[in-house]
């Protein structure tokens, strides 16, 4: 009882964090169509040491008008190191990732604004609890990234901090098993990034709210398709916003070895 009063309390305060702090002050709100794609492949070795990868590649239109791919938004490539506590806890180190970001196009003046690269250390921990006989999955991730991000008109690079939280729920459809091959689920998170250090303006960076469906096949991969919601602050005016509305697939193996295997216990690691 205990710990579903404290679900109950975190979902609230975790899905209305980003609509308070964004409600706060009148804003101008630029809105996107957007697309985001992720292909992540993890393996994670007998004694729970494991090594994964992930690329991420996001497109948009421009003007809020026109195809969500029109133009690059991001493209990143991040290395992982992990260690499984238990098939319900894994810490994960990326020790230097690469992003490209073509920003948003709002406004006309935001065509004159350069592409710019950014390197990323990230560290990230989560934890899941299961109910409903395993047919509902509650995950908690915590994740700190130390930014190094390239300032092009300048000629150097600005660090800075960022902490970002995020609960997600996922519901089996048609098994109590998620590991189970062709199981159907429905999944939906939000997440609140926090900006940190001094060569931030404002602490609040953005909140991601994904729903969708996802589908295990080959019993060691997924893949899932989403509806995103995220708002963001931009520049640092305090007061501009982008409003991004997108799909979203993702495609994730989560053992990589055990691809079309039959022994569900071997591939029970995973996010």
């Amino acid at each position: 009882m205990f710990l579903q009063k404290k679900t109950a309390t975190l979902l609230l305060l975790l899905f209305c964090t980003g609509a308070f702090s964004y409600a706060q002050t009148e804003k101008v709100n630029y809105h996107h169509d957007t697309f985001w794609s992720k292909t992540e492949i993890n393996e994670i070795f007998p004694k729970k040491w494991g090594l994964g990868f992930d690329f991420v590649y996001r497109t948009k239109n421009e003007l809020g008008e026109g195809s969500r791919f029109t133009s690059m938004l991001r493209e990143s490539y991040r290395p992982w190191v992990h260690y499984q506590f238990s098939p319900l806890a894994r810490l994960s180190v990326s020790p230097i990732g690469y992003m490209r970001t073509q920003d948003y196009i709002g406004k006309p003046s935001d065509y004159f604004r350069p592409p710019y690269e950014e390197f990323r250390t990230t560290i990230q921990f989560f934890h899941h609890l299961k109910q409903a006989q395993g047919r509902v999955m509650h995950t908690w991730r915590y994740r700190y990234e130390l930014r190094w991000q390239e300032r092009p008109l300048q000629d150097d690079y600005r660090y800075f901090n960022r902490f970002r939280f995020r609960y997600r729920i996922r519901v089996g459809l048609n098994s109590t098993d998620f590991y189970a091959n062709k199981t159907l689920y429905f999944a939906a998170s939000n997440e609140i990034g926090i900006n940190i250090g001094k060569n931030v303006p404002y602490l609040f960076n953005q909140n991601r709210l994904y729903l969708g469906l996802g589908y295990r096949f080959l019993t060691a991969a997924r893949v899932e398709l989403r509806y995103v919601d995220r708002v963001r602050t931009r520049g640092a005016t305090g007061f501009e916003y982008d409003m991004d509305k997108g799909i979203m697939v993702g495609i994730y193996i989560d053992q990589v070895s055990l691809l079309g295997t039959k022994d569900l216990i071997k591939v029970r690691y995973f996010d």
